[in-house]
């Protein structure tokens, strides 16, 4: 220990500098004219796909721990595909008719990407998806109820008649109420979206689309969504237009606090994550019918881990409105150190806030549980402070007050089995 601390404090003086709080990377995405399209973002390198909204009708989801989902494209205030709940199992084929439309409509929600419209049917039992049932011996699900879909300015009857569980193959009938032209698809994940959220079917051209980046390259989804969120609107299932989060993706929000009090204590806010794929969602901005234009909330951030395990700070600045589509932010890298030993528990950890004042905090992401001490020393080599700590698997955040230290420069040390990191750092008073 004592090489490490001297070889440390050798290269202090050139090394401090460069461990300050980061700066804002300043960036913005366009849903464009009339906030016609979908933008897929990536915290790390910024709009990975732009695709038109309206080249969809439905979403299949192509990820069996989603509930085989099946989402309707609500992307307007009238939506652009509605779906009819009818109350028709599949033996009443032949006696639906638009009669049937009175009925109510399903709605997809934000409450995560298993919800989809055809999903949110009642039901009571956990076997049953909504629109099907499992059925344990083949593991498929069977679709035993039927809906209308409003659709490309048409109504058709659909009976989605399975999933094929294990190929995650979806197989389904559409008639026209109107020509009465009636026709089976099929959508399956290979070879095309296996390393996708949905397939995607459009019924103008009677085919699916992938119109999605691979799910590893995207963080956020800026778009048009249903929800039912306090505030959203007079009514419930609200359309709004927000960012939606990818799977694996965590979300959480610092309200109301000042962006940079927020990065110091980061900790706090991660400790609990957002449920939902709404956790930047839409309330970001606020419409003011005085001056007839949007402004961003003040003193609201939010921390985002993204699909690589980065935690990022993101703040928004500006909204232009759905009209241009135009969406400003900053965002900054809370600043993880990639540890290149092989043998290390921790893939990456950061120190900050560098030059710190109260609070220091300490974030480890950890491959597997471990005991560990986390140590300050001064220059001299001398312990100011040690207690233990549990590092458990995945992101740790730790707090670490200072408000008693002197004003100088220090080593903080974090040990354990196949655990060893090592900053400088400065506390200001």
């Amino acid at each position: 220990m004592k090489k490490i601390l001297l070889s440390m404090i050798t290269i202090a003086a050139m090394s401090l500098a460069s461990y300050a709080q980061p700066v804002w990377t300043i960036d913005s995405v366009s849903m464009s004219n009339a906030s016609a399209n979908d933008v897929y973002y990536s915290m790390s390198n910024g709009t990975a796909r732009i695709e038109n909204n309206k080249n969809w009708h439905l979403g299949f989801s192509m990820n069996a721990g989603d509930s085989s989902a099946i989402w309707a494209n609500h992307n307007s205030a009238n939506p652009f595909v509605k779906v009819y709940n009818i109350h028709k199992d599949t033996s009443m084929w032949n006696s639906v008719t638009l009669a049937d439309t009175a009925n109510e409509l399903l709605y997809n929600t934000d409450a995560g990407w298993y919800a989809g419209a055809f999903n949110n049917k009642p039901g009571v039992s956990p076997f049953d998806f909504g629109w099907g049932k499992y059925q344990a011996g083949t593991h498929n699900i069977i679709g035993d109820s039927l809906f209308i879909v409003k659709a490309n300015n048409t109504f058709y009857k659909l009976w989605v008649t399975m999933l094929q569980s294990t190929a995650m193959t979806y197989h389904f009938r559409v008639q026209d109420l109107i020509t009465n032209f009636d026709t089976t698809y099929s959508v399956a994940k290979a070879p095309n979206y296996t390393n996708k959220l949905f397939a995607y079917f459009s019924f103008a051209t009677g085919a699916d689309t992938n119109r999605e980046p691979n799910s590893t390259d995207w963080d956020l989804q800026f778009t048009r969504y249903a929800t039912n969120a306090p505030g959203s609107g007079p009514m419930p299932n609200n359309t709004v237009i927000g960012a939606l989060s990818n799977k694996g993706v965590k979300i959480a929000k610092a309200n109301p606090v000042q962006e940079d009090t927020a990065y110091l204590n980061y900790a706090t806010y991660i400790a609990s994550w957002s449920t939902g794929i709404a956790g930047v969602g839409y309330n970001w901005k606020t419409y003011d019918q005085g001056t007839n234009s949007w402004s961003v909330e003040d003193s609201t951030s939010y921390f985002v881990q993204d699909k690589a395990g980065n935690l990022w700070q993101l703040m928004f600045t500006g909204y232009s409105g759905s009209a241009t589509g135009n969406i400003k932010f900053g965002k900054r890298i809370v600043a993880p150190t990639a540890v290149s030993d092989v043998n290390s528990l921790v893939s990456q950890y950061s120190v900050f806030p560098n030059p710190a004042s109260t609070q220091l905090s300490v974030s480890i992401d950890a491959k597997q549980s471990a005991q560990a001490r986390i140590n300050i020393y001064n220059i001299s080599g001398s312990i100011v402070k040690s207690f233990p700590i549990q590092v458990n698997s995945g992101l740790n955040a730790y707090a670490i007050p200072t408000q008693f230290i002197p004003a100088g420069n220090y080593i903080l040390n974090v040990e354990g089995s196949n655990i060893n990191i090592n900053e400088i750092f400065t506390i200001q008073k």
